[in-house]
């Protein structure tokens, strides 16, 4: 598998953007696709597998929807959710002749889905994300949209394809919870006509937010309970820090991090979560000029200006002190004071705060 993913990396380095033509035609050869996103998948990797799903129904294709991972259960209410096979619990044991990755910053970020790649395999990888490579043999690749269901959303009307309520319902759910209900500064005019039109076309913007944000399970409060009592602060205040341990781990922590990022006077929040015995996943939110994507990758991670992550093997002693050493060195740099403001609010700005890459 090394090889292959090694080839595709060096075939891609200096590619461009694919057009819409030239996915239709990859869409309409012979052979089923495999149509894949990240695990921990968040509303935007949620949406646009189904709406990628209702662009293959439109051409009569057939296909499998699946995710390395379980898919949270605030999403269940979405036309065509039922199709979207959980790889942990029903794994794919042959190689594909075409496979679309949607919302991947890099190809290990689909986890067991690699292996449903070979060297004669086709990838399309249509994506969002600031620190996204163009790994695959098509790319469509755009760092200035909200989320990549805006990216799907254009394609669709390139293509002339009808919207299916699956269609329209997974893309405003990719934008509406990649632009943080339309409070981050990537909800600019073109993100808010796109949901606008999609209303128009049967969305029920009510029913969505009662689902996605208003129906927790009582376990998730629970466990959100607990990552509060946690807190800490560093650097008279500049710094949040919060954790869950592996004992108390819940299936969706999706937006936990926000809760560290939103007191007055933080600006950079970390959320620490323990997946397994000494593994962790790192969120990290910026609302300072400090780049976190760059902070990030020092750890192997990655992901926008104001919002990325990555995954740790070791001792939480060890993350904590190394990332508090990092953030350290870049409040330094960027001569941040407590008691400013730092907060960032220009449209033109990457602020995309999304569950990132490899976190």
């Amino acid at each position: 598998m090394r090889a292959v993913f090694v080839k595709l990396q060096n075939q891609n380095k200096m590619k461009t953007n694919c057009k819409p033509e030239q996915i239709r035609e990859f869409i309409q050869a012979d052979g089923e696709i495999l149509v894949v996103t990240h695990f921990s998948p968040d509303g935007d990797a949620v949406g646009s597998l189904l709406a990628f799903g209702g662009i293959l129904d439109f051409y009569g294709v057939e296909h499998i929807l699946a995710i390395d991972d379980d898919v949270p259960e605030k999403y269940g209410f979405l036309p065509g959710f039922e199709k979207i096979s959980n790889l942990r619990k029903y794994p794919l044991d042959r190689v594909f002749k075409r496979v679309v990755i949607l919302d991947a910053g890099s190809l290990q970020r689909i986890g067991s889905a690699q292996s449903c790649i070979g060297q004669e395999t086709t990838i399309l990888n249509i994506d969002h994300h600031f620190t996204g490579a163009k790994y695959g043999n098509l790319n469509m690749v755009n760092v200035s949209a909200a989320a990549t269901a805006e990216i799907l959303y254009d394609l669709c009307l390139k293509l002339k394809i009808k919207f299916s309520q699956q269609i329209a319902y997974g893309l405003y759910v990719g934008i509406l919870t990649d632009t943080g209900r339309f409070r981050f500064s990537n909800t600019t005019h073109k993100a808010l006509t796109i949901c606008g039109s999609l209303v128009k076309k049967g969305v029920k913007p009510g029913v969505v937010a009662e689902n996605v944000y208003y129906n927790l399970p009582f376990d998730i409060i629970q466990a959100l309970a607990r990552v509060l009592l946690t807190l800490e602060l560093h650097f008279s205040g500049l710094v949040c820090i919060i954790r869950l341990d592996r004992g108390n781990m819940v299936s969706d922590t999706e937006g936990f991090v926000e809760y560290g990022s939103s007191i007055r006077g933080v600006v950079l929040a970390v959320f620490i979560s323990e997946i397994d015995h000494q593994v962790f996943k790192v969120s990290l939110r910026s609302r300072c000029d400090v780049d976190v994507s760059e902070v990030a990758r020092k750890f192997g991670g990655g992901g926008h200006l104001k919002a990325a992550g990555f995954r740790f093997r070791g001792k939480r002693s060890d993350l904590t002190e190394n990332l508090l050493d990092e953030f350290l060195h870049q409040i330094e740099i960027h001569k941040i004071k407590p008691g400013a403001t730092y907060i960032q609010s220009s449209l033109d700005e990457r602020n995309q705060y999304d569950e990132l890459m490899l976190e």
